[in-house]
């Protein structure tokens, strides 16, 4: 009897074909993400193990299971179940289901950015709660279950809990307090209707029960470098035990997973003491971690963020990662990194802990030199930096382009991603942010957003196609085909936006290939003449 219900949006609950990044296209508009893209590409269906419960899940929701259990609810009675799958899993015993949200109204930074850029529409995230959503309501009015609403966007929902009739919208950890609630509310004991989890010590996390996507694990929790815009900062930094990783590890793999992934804020901050480096414990979790992969027949362990500062304090490390896990130039590794601004007086006012033990005056030096030494060990970043500081000049915009002409100029691999700054629940500029709009930003600020671009561009000629490593070799070359187009395309936006962002509401605004004819010519030429190279153009 399942009691208790845990599920996500088709956008969250998916493996993205064995490829995190894809999970980005998700955050397009979806009139620019033709409907086969969407669902057979970037968001495939998630499969069942019984056409109820859920093969795989991300960790997240495995997280929140795990809490559960932890706190003595039986298995039967918790179910994590595929948005496809709801309608079979909830019933008249069904007393509540626990929405896991990431991006439910289209605003976190990347998605906010790409509408802004693209000419506005509702993203593939936004889409995919509300497809979400009609169902889960329509199962509550049915049988009146108990609705909690919670994870990384639930801040996206404050002032919406009476249109989808959320009981608890919960944010923060899970361990500690949503098992209470959740008794809480079975006992039919009243519950705040906003809900903030305590953070638990890392001996406090129970171990994953349901296979995590794409063999993804955690390795740390929150963030010490304190930046204003991010939300990982306000949660205390903590790292995990390498006994608990390498136990999580082991129960991907033998899932059948192929991959393993660390999920970190800063994979060089394991085993930190605050800001102070822990070499050591990094060496041996890389040591331990690829041993234990390597009987499986996975030789490369990847990990979502790392830091520039972190990088310099230990170069040798670096070098180690790279080594022992054999990366070339043909196995790179691909990790997100903040790199904000150029200008030491906005890393002075907002992130003055990301350069530590640095000056924010070092800041620029910092990007080059790292730059450098990840490239050396095959580490090719996507960085991000952010437009729309509060006060930023034009000066400063000036001072992030130069930083990206050094980068250019010093024969850079990589991206560089510019993002509009939000006001992210939960961050420290919160209150003095606002939702940018691009006609109001100077036109140093756009020179900025463009010069980022082509640089991005630049490289994604030279990478593209080692990209795109879906495990059906059909659908790989359809993608390669797209991604030719979709750069041609970003080409087009890059020249028309330096020449003025009008061009954004007047053309791109208006482009819709949801259901796109070239789309089927693609199919049926790859389809047609599967041997027929697949090249980057210029064209």
């Amino acid at each position: 009897m399942v009691k208790i219900v845990l599920t996500a949006d088709r956008a969250v609950f998916t493996d993205y074909h064995g490829a995190d990044l894809f999970g980005f296209g998700l955050c397009m508009p979806y009139r620019l993400v033709p409907k086969f893209v969407e669902y057979m590409v970037l968001a495939p269906r998630a499969p069942t193990v019984d056409g109820v419960r859920a093969r795989f899940a991300p960790l997240g929701i495995c997280k929140t299971e795990a809490a559960l259990l932890a706190a003595g609810f039986k298995r039967e009675e918790v179910a994590i179940v595929p948005p496809h799958a709801l309608r079979k899993a909830v019933d008249k015993d069904t007393a509540i289901v626990a929405v896991h949200v990431l991006d439910p109204k289209g605003l976190a930074p990347v998605t906010w950015t790409l509408k802004a850029i693209s000419g506005g529409g509702t993203s593939c995230t936004e889409l995919e709660f509300e497809n979400l959503m009609k169902v889960v309501l329509e199962l509550k009015h049915r049988y009146r279950f108990k609705l909690v609403v919670g994870g990384p966007g639930s801040w996206q929902l404050r002032g919406w809990e009476d249109k989808y009739e959320i009981d608890v919208l919960y944010d923060g950890e899970s361990e500690l307090t949503f098992p209470i609630v959740v008794k809480k509310l079975l006992n039919g004991e009243e519950v705040p209707r906003y809900v903030r989890g305590e953070p638990p010590p890392p001996e406090a996390i129970p171990l994953i029960v349901t296979p995590s996507r794409n063999g993804q694990v955690q390795i740390t929790r929150g963030c010490p470098r304190r930046c204003r815009f991010c939300s990982p900062t306000m949660w205390r930094f903590r790292s995990i035990p390498l006994e608990q990783i390498l136990k999580e590890v082991k129960f991907n793999l033998d899932a059948g997973f192929k991959s393993v992934g660390f999920v970190t804020e800063d994979v060089l901050l394991y085993g930190a003491n605050g800001l102070k480096l822990n070499p050591d414990a990094i060496k041996k979790l890389f040591d331990e971690t690829v041993k234990l992969a390597s009987k499986y027949g996975v030789d490369t362990v990847g990990f979502s963020h790392v830091s520039c500062a972190s990088a310099l304090v230990v170069k040798d490390v670096v070098k180690y990662i790279s080594d022992l896990e054999g990366l070339s130039d043909s196995k790179p590794l691909f990790p997100q990194i903040g790199l904000e601004s150029g200008s030491p007086r906005i890393v002075a006012k907002y992130f003055r802990g990301k350069a530590y033990p640095w000056s924010p005056e070092d800041w620029p030096n910092v990007i080059v030199e790292a730059s450098k030494l990840f490239n050396d060990a095959y580490w090719y970043p996507c960085y991000t930096y952010i437009i729309g500081f509060p006060d930023a000049t034009p000066d400063d915009y000036i001072k992030t382009i130069e930083l990206l002409d050094r980068l250019r100029d010093e024969g850079f691999k990589g991206w560089t991603f510019p993002l509009l700054l939000i006001p992210m629940g939960g961050t420290l500029i919160e209150k003095e942010a606002q939702f940018l709009q691009l006609k109001k930003l100077p036109r140093e600020a756009i020179d900025c957003l463009v010069e980022g671009w082509r640089l991005s561009l630049s490289f994604s000629r030279t990478i593209i196609h080692r990209l795109v490593r879906v495990r059906n070799p059909l659908i790989a070359k359809i993608l390669n085909r797209l991604a030719e187009k979709a750069l041609r395309a970003m080409e087009v936006w890059i020249d028309g936006v330096s020449k003025g962002i009008d061009i954004i509401e007047t053309q791109f605004s208006q482009v819709n290939i949801r259901n796109l004819s070239s789309l089927a010519k693609t199919i049926v030429s790859v389809v047609a003449h599967p041997k027929k190279p697949v090249r980057a153009t210029n064209a």
